[in-house]
């Protein structure tokens, strides 16, 4: 302990104030004190305080020391002595409004901040303080109090705070604009980073594209830009490029933790280039990584869904469905399930005549349907995509199989503002059901509901011409 009471000694034996560099380099000693020698670091503390005891901002570098280390008792003993002194000092009220935070007392830190803001308008430190304190209950109360400080300073620091708010609260497009106002020179990592973020999460993929470059360029093994890169060169399908920031990713990046998303980007890349036995091997690496995150499965879904491979879409999806609570299997879900198995059936890219596998799949995809109108019998989500589903299974319209369901749909629907494309669909198989049978007088109700909403409509004309 002599050693370190020497130092000290050292380093405040002077008459007069302390500089805010001396603050730092007291704070760094007792710091050290503190983890080395914390039973005596009090009185060691006070001794240093004695050597200029009419200097409230030494007792709060002091206190926050303290405080720092979860020694919460001593803070406020140093916090009281700083109070006592003669000179009103904002750092002093800050310090309490430290201490009421790390007692959870909120709205009394929110007092002490507010305090040593009328103290010093100009002094951002307290600003940054209430910021931070309601940077995620209530953003719109901190970034008002950081554009009040604007009016007195204009800090960099200021405008980053401000869209470090924003990107933190997911209002990518408010955060952007701000970090592009700021020179890009002076962002670090983390706030590069979140800009070329910023863009991203609003598809703005070639805004995304110009940050991440300046992050490659400035950190070329940081893997948060290789993966930046990956994800944007995939999205605007430069496929080739996409599959070198791949490689840069997973084999010349420090210290990668490597996300399920990775593999999925990776894989979307090589089925761009027409890798697709590749591209499935990484979608299947996903399951193999994060066997127990359920979204996982559905994730996998939606990328074999993406490369039109229904079969496999459809297999993880309803791996996906048996892992959800029964609570949590929505009729949303259940109608996208339903989708799948329409898109199989449906699917020109394989054989263009109804086959029987694709029977079987609109069969499916209609049993899944009748449970979204079951879930949910005000919707018309269910009846409409039962109708197409008989339309494809009778294309011919020879059965009529859509007809009771579009008419549901128009029943749901005619009471209701707006769904007119809907309707115009409805109306356009019921006109043209009619018409093969000979019906002229319905075929014209119909017709003319069609006109009702297009006069226009060269459907309902030659339909009509034709009569």
């Amino acid at each position: 302990m002599r050693r370190y009471l020497i130092g000290l000694v050292l380093l405040i034996g002077f008459s007069g104030s302390i500089s805010s560099n001396s603050y730092q380099r007291i704070t760094a000693q007792l710091k050290e004190i503190l983890q080395k020698d914390s039973v005596h670091a009090r009185s060691i503390a006070d001794n240093m305080l004695k050597k200029d005891k009419k200097n409230p901002d030494l007792a709060a570098a002091i206190g926050t020391a303290f405080l720092h280390k979860g020694r919460i008792e001593d803070a406020e003993y140093f916090y009281d002595k700083g109070y006592h002194m003669q000179r009103i000092s904002p750092n002093i009220i800050n310090l309490a409004g430290d201490i009421a935070l790390a007692k959870n007392d909120r709205q009394k830190a929110e007092y002490y901040y507010s305090r040593a803001i009328y103290f010093n308008k100009r002094a951002p430190e307290a600003y940054y303080k209430y910021a931070r304190l309601y940077a995620k209950t209530n953003p719109e109360k901190a970034i008002h109090q950081l554009e009040v400080l604007k009016q007195y300073r204009h800090d960099t620091d200021i405008d980053l705070k401000i869209a470090g708010i924003f990107y933190d609260n997911a209002q990518y497009s408010k955060a952007a604009p701000i970090y592009a106002r700021i020179p890009i020179d002076s962002l670090n990592k983390e706030t590069l980073t979140n800009f070329a973020l910023s863009y991203y999460f609003q598809q703005k993929f070639d805004s995304s594209l110009v940050v991440t470059h300046k992050g490659v360029l400035n950190y070329p093994r940081h893997p948060a830009f290789n993966r930046m890169l990956l994800y944007n060169n995939t999205e605007l399908k430069n496929y080739d490029i996409a599959l070198e920031a791949a490689n840069k990713l997973f084999h010349q990046s420090d210290n990668p933790h490597f996300q399920y998303l990775d593999y999925l980007y990776y894989g979307y890349a090589l089925n761009g280039k027409g890798l697709y036995d590749e591209a499935i091997a990484q979608f299947n690496r996903v399951i193999e990584l994060n066997p127990d995150r359920i979204d996982a499965f559905k994730v996998v879904s939606e990328a074999y869904e993406k490369i039109d491979d229904y079969a496999n879409a459809i297999t993880y999806y309803k791996l996906y469905l048996d892992k959800l609570e029964a609570d949590d299997r929505t009729s949303y879900k259940e109608l996208h399930l339903g989708n799948l198995y329409y898109s199989m059936g449906t699917d020109k890219s394989q054989e263009k005549e109804l086959t029987a596998a694709k029977v079987e799949a609109l069969r499916l995809a209609d049993s899944h349907y009748e449970k979204v109108e079951q879930m949910r019998p005000d919707s018309y989500l269910g009846a409409f995509y039962r109708a197409r589903t008989n339309v494809a299974l009778d294309p011919e319209t020879e059965k009529g199989l859509a007809k009771p369901h579009y008419q549901k749909v128009i029943t749901l629907l005619s009471t209701k503002e707006g769904n007119q494309s809907q309707l115009m669909e409805c109306y356009k198989y019921m006109a043209y059901y009619y018409y093969r049978k000979n019906d002229k007088k319905n075929t014209m109700v119909y017709v003319d509901k069609i006109m009702d909403i297009d006069p226009t409509d060269s459907y309902a004309i030659r339909i009509s011409n034709a009569l």
